[in-house]
């Protein structure tokens, strides 16, 4: 009687260990994703979301919303890196671009780091 009762605690034991995995780790899985959330955050400007807004109704009542920025993927070349940076930026961190005549002389100019991208 004390036989099967041990031999049947150890088949349990050994079937969910080997359905449940117990030499993996959880926090290690993958399903072969990359992506990962950012921020919306301008790359270049650091732009934020404006968290403070408030819009007023007729009746004065005054609901909060987020002002998002709008956020443009943008390829460009690079010179200095000799290959193509796809980067996040604002509209007026397009224009900015545009300005310094080119992706490398803005990122210079603010301290931004094209290697990452």
């Amino acid at each position: 009687m004390q036989s099967t009762l041990v031999f049947l605690i150890i088949t349990v034991v050994i079937a969910t260990t080997s359905a449940f995995g117990v030499h993996t780790s959880v926090s290690g899985v993958s399903n072969g994703s990359s992506m990962n959330m950012r921020a919306r955050v301008c790359d270049l400007l650091g732009k934020r979301p404006n968290r403070q807004a408030r819009a007023v109704s007729f009746s004065n009542k005054r609901n909060k919303y987020v002002q998002h920025v709008n956020l443009q993927k943008k390829r460009f070349f690079s010179e200095e890196l000799g290959r193509t940076v796809r980067v996040r930026l604002s509209t007026k961190g397009l224009k900015t671009v545009d300005k310094y005549g080119g992706i490398d002389a803005a990122a210079k100019k603010f301290g931004m780091d094209l290697t990452k991208y």
